[in-house]
């Protein structure tokens, strides 16, 4: 319903500075929005996951030495049940391995977890590494 004041229509006046700038605004988030989807859907080529392990952490626990770790994807496609192996090894040899299994790492994205092994992998070599994955 129009709102009448003194007689005359208050809602035909022009449109104030704010309602211009909010617009605006309003138009080139919607615009960049739309252009960087658009990019992802034609430029985005990526057909399999591209996992790299890191180790981010050592701590010592009552029953072990726990690493924690993470996984990045550098690919826009999401991996599933990826099967995570971690190594010790001394002067080539592999002395103890663990392994476990991460539910989901999304493109572009990392996931963490944790291994825990008995023997002190401090000043030897340490490996994680992703072994295998689903697509989902």
């Amino acid at each position: 319903m129009t709102k009448i004041s003194n007689g005359k229509n208050i809602e035909a006046g022009a449109p104030h500075w704010i309602e211009w700038i909010t617009g605006a605004v309003s138009g080139i988030i919607v615009v960049g929005v739309i252009v960087w989807i658009g990019k992802d859907g034609f430029l985005d080529r990526d057909t399999s996951p591209n996992l790299h392990g890191k180790v981010v952490q050592i701590e010592e626990r009552s029953d072990g030495f726990q690493v924690l770790f993470s996984i990045e994807n550098a690919s826009s496609a999401t991996a599933s049940q990826v099967k995570i192996l971690g190594e010790i090894r001394e002067q080539g040899s592999v002395l103890e391995s663990k392994e476990t299994i991460l539910d989901y790492v999304p493109g572009h994205s990392k996931a963490a977890g944790g291994l825990i092994f008995r023997q002190n992998p401090t000043g030897r070599e340490l490996e994680v590494r992703a072994t295998a994955f689903s697509e989902p």
